[in-house]
């Protein structure tokens, strides 16, 4: 189990990873993820995380488990940028872009309005998401043979809609929940679905996560990103001229 109240700072067995125009401001009880002045076409981030400190098969959390996150934001959804968020994944690209393994993750995520990420059919693409991604394993010459197919003029779509039908996603996105307020966020990972609450109150049901192991990260950032059935892929970094932030003063992570 691991129980981080912040006080008089972050846990040690977190990895802090700040790039850009991004860093992470500390306070007794109180851990403060920091984007302002970010340019565009440069990686801002200000992450805190446990993927970086193991090969992915190795990663420290896998079912049944329960996450418990106490949180609030310095903009509204829409007026906030970039994304943002907390949970579980396996971290699946490189430096370049390319996809070295399938995504798989459960999280609470953001993107801003310049994304459009269509994981889940009928589901907008950006917004405060309950949401889980579930693309199993694959071998390495799979994954090398759909990055460059991937790249190939006109294959993006394809690619994206023949991925589609072996990934499980599920999202909703939490259009009621403020997210300049302080709420507590809950995630209950089990092998056959994860439940996500709000304040202690069920918010999504998502059947089907993923059972690989996964590292722990919270994070903003600068990066939007276009891509689902219909649509262009594209993935860029935008500028934030504003100074924004994610505050956590608890990170509970205990098996059930």
């Amino acid at each position: 189990m691991l129980d981080d109240t912040f006080t008089p700072t972050a846990h040690p067995r977190w990895v802090r990873f700040c790039i850009g125009h991004a860093h992470i401001e500390n306070e007794p009880g109180l851990i403060r993820f920091v984007v302002d002045g970010a340019q565009a076409d440069q990686l801002s981030d200000a992450e805190l995380d446990d993927h970086r400190t193991a090969p992915r098969h190795k990663l420290a959390w896998t079912p049944p488990l329960r996450m418990t996150i106490r949180a609030r934001m310095s903009h509204r959804a829409g007026e906030l940028l970039g994304t943002a968020g907390f949970g579980f994944w396996n971290d699946p690209f490189d430096w370049v872009g390319n996809v070295q393994t399938p995504p798989n993750a459960l999280w609470f995520f953001y993107a801003s309005p310049q994304s459009d990420m269509a994981f889940a059919r009928a589901v907008r693409g950006n917004g405060w998401k309950a949401a889980t991604l579930n693309a199993g394993r694959a071998d390495k010459l799979t994954m090398a043979l759909g990055n460059f197919i991937f790249r190939l003029p006109g294959m993006s779509r394809i690619v994206f809609n023949l991925a589609q039908t072996r990934i499980h996603a599920h999202e909703k996105v939490l259009d009621d929940v403020a997210l300049t307020e302080w709420h507590t966020y809950r995630l209950d990972w089990f092998a056959r679905e994860a439940i996500f609450f709000v304040d202690d109150v069920e918010v999504f049901r998502a059947p089907n996560p993923p059972t690989v192991p996964l590292g722990f990260v919270a994070w903003v950032d600068n990066n939007a990103t276009t891509m689902g059935p219909g649509r262009h892929f594209d993935f860029r970094r935008i500028a934030i001229p504003q100074r924004e932030w994610m505050e956590l003063t608890r990170v509970r992570i205990e098996p059930l």
